[in-house]
């Protein structure tokens, strides 16, 4: 399989009500120019025995970098903890970052043919990304934000989702119902 496309990034609010998680206030943000997922294991092997050659890993987290076009004002509250409201954004030292679910659509070739993989990560918890601003100068080196976050698993032990589509329209409508967003027909 060769990705050559990412396309739609999603964002909804996570919670956990009685035994169950829930998603809302998904909205899309921004356009994806890069996500790297870095997952992390933890090796649980049995060594009580000095003959055990079965070797066993638990995954633990995964580190998150999201690269988009912008920071959709409403993402501001949801994600960091901010206060946002006609184009103002205000940081506080007491702001504190909400887990969310995250989606993404992928296109993919597989076996010669153009298929849509749509990813959800489970529940995820990003920090404000670094500012790097300059002068134009000599040429033109456009910046954009960036965010870095960790997905753990939810209360289900569910960390990844990723399911495989015919067209971007099934891919963004599976996201999307994931995320809670209602159907925009």
């Amino acid at each position: 399989m060769a990705y050559i496309g990412l396309a739609r990034p999603v964002i909804a609010r996570y919670s956990e009500a009685g035994g169950e998680v829930r998603y809302s206030d998904g909205i899309r943000y921004g356009k994806a120019i890069k996500i790297q997922i870095d997952p992390h294991y933890e090796d649980v092997s049995d060594y009580n025995d000095i003959n055990d050659t079965d070797d066993d890993q638990e995954f633990v987290y995964a580190d998150i970098s999201l690269n988009t076009d912008e920071t959709p004002e409403e993402a501001e509250e949801m994600m960091f903890g901010h206060e946002a409201s006609g184009g103002t954004v205000v940081s506080r030292d007491t702001d504190r970052s909400g887990y969310v679910g995250v989606g993404i659509r992928v296109r993919s070739v597989i076996r010669g043919r153009v298929r849509y993989t749509a990813l959800w990560i489970h529940k995820a918890k990003f920090q404000d990304g670094s500012g790097d601003h300059e002068t134009k100068g000599d040429s033109i080196d456009y910046k954009t934000p960036e965010i870095d976050g960790k997905a753990v698993p939810d209360i289900d032990g569910k960390w990844r989702t990723k399911k495989t589509f015919d067209t971007a329209e099934e891919a963004d409508a599976w996201i999307d119902a994931a995320a809670g967003i209602e159907s925009e027909v």
